[in-house]
């Protein structure tokens, strides 16, 4: 006797549609947010790979060849992130920026250039972020009593 015949309850009707669809959106969602954060993580560490490129040559023998080069580049970029867990990305960006303005080999117009890129990523906002620890994580193998005994930051 099938579910749907007049005279089933159709509490039961209802409960055997919505468990399923309830367990495959729940399995969907954290499907889609695993996929998602390996992207971004996988995206952060080529614009990291990328960022230490210029960083490195830069520093070895500032240009303006490099200089230009590292506008492009942040031109491509549609969106830079700040993550206080991974601000190694973040501090590279702003060694470039500081290897770029301070060089005399880099022309001013390439400077401005730089720097209206990095003002649009929203690169130079996130500089009050970087000289912070990183927030930390708690594992919850650690007992009550350690966790008060970091509370405190000296600096």
């Amino acid at each position: 006797m099938s579910t749907l015949e007049f005279g089933a309850d159709p509490f039961f009707t209802i409960i055997n549609l919505f468990f399923p669809l309830m367990f495959f959106t729940i399995v969907g969602l954290i499907a889609f947010g695993v996929i998602k954060s390996s992207r971004s993580y996988s995206k952060t560490s080529n614009t990291l790979k990328d960022l230490q490129q210029f960083a490195s040559q830069l520093a070895d023998d500032p240009s303006d060849d490099t200089a230009e080069r590292l506008a492009d580049y942040l031109r491509g970029i549609d969106s830079f992130s700040i993550e206080r867990t991974r601000m190694e990305p973040f501090r590279v960006a702003l060694g470039c920026y500081q290897l770029v303005m301070e060089s005399d080999a880099v022309r001013e117009e390439t400077k401005e250039r730089v720097d209206r890129q990095y003002k649009r990523l929203g690169i130079l906002d996130g500089e009050k972020f970087a000289d912070e620890a990183p927030p930390r994580r708690r594992s919850s193998s650690s007992s009550h009593h350690d966790i008060h005994h970091h509370h405190h930051d000296h600096m």
